[in-house]
């Protein structure tokens, strides 16, 4: 129940990373102006135009109020690029979630003080055929605890390399991502991340995630596969496979 928990906190809060089918997703490209998208897990996303994309998530921002804007900075051509960055403060889920029994997955008596995050992301890609797309991913995470501090990190895949900056300011991550089509309508998408936490006590993870994806139109996508993480923990190195699931819309 702990894990799953801190797993979809992970995912939730780092918009991230694991969470999203959409064609645009985790690529150089951004919806087109006036379009809409929400998943499941999803974050809802709209296309704002001027090759710009505002995201956030419903339910997650009553707990943790952020938002996430992309823009293409070369939408055409060869090679695209794109930049990704969001700013949220997570303090009071991470409250919320500092208690004794069910839904507990910090200490109850941990003291959490105001925390500002940013998430930023440098996209670039191309198209290798008609059906093929590889994206090239940097991102840095930098947080701020405003306050006395007392909590634990969490020692749970996903959530451990996304907290590090909450608590050790700086989180860094190199992304590769590839997506293509199986045949008629269903595709594929291939995303692997290295990331990097130079002042934590644990310094380094490694997150694999294959997804299957059935698109029998422009406007709904259904996604199921797995995340395999490796990393090292304070308490060493571990692995965990992890399933991924989603139903996205699109109008």
């Amino acid at each position: 129940m702990k894990t799953l928990l801190c797993t979809l906190f992970a995912g939730l809060l780092a918009g991230s990373a694991h969470a999203g089918a959409g064609t645009t997703h985790g690529t150089a490209s951004v919806l087109a102006d006036g379009e809409w998208e929400i998943g499941v897990y999803a974050p809802l996303r709209r296309g704002m135009g001027n090759d710009v994309e505002l995201s956030i998530h419903p339910l997650v921002a009553l707990l943790s109020p952020h938002l996430v804007v992309k823009k293409a900075w070369k939408p055409d051509g060869e090679w695209r690029l794109a930049s990704r960055h969001s700013l949220f403060y997570p303090t009071p889920l991470l409250r919320s979630l500092a208690r004794e029994g069910t839904g507990g997955v910090i200490v109850a008596d941990a003291v959490i003080p105001p925390i500002l995050v940013s998430d930023n992301r440098i996209i670039v890609g191309r198209t290798l055929s008609d059906t093929t797309i590889l994206s090239l991913s940097g991102r840095l995470m930098l947080g701020a605890e405003l306050g006395e501090s007392n909590w634990p990190s969490l020692h749970m895949p996903l959530a451990y390399t996304r907290m590090a900056a909450y608590q050790d300011n700086v989180a860094m991550a190199l992304g590769t991502q590839l997506d293509g089509r199986l045949f008629s309508t269903f595709h594929y998408r291939i995303d692997l991340d290295g990331w990097a936490l130079p002042l934590s006590e644990a310094t380094w993870a490694t997150e694999a995630k294959v997804t299957a994806h059935w698109r029998p139109s422009d406007r709904f996508t259904a996604q199921t596969g797995a995340t395999a993480v490796v990393g090292a923990y304070p308490y060493g190195n571990n692995w965990h496979v992890l399933p991924a699931f989603d139903l996205i819309w699109r109008w």
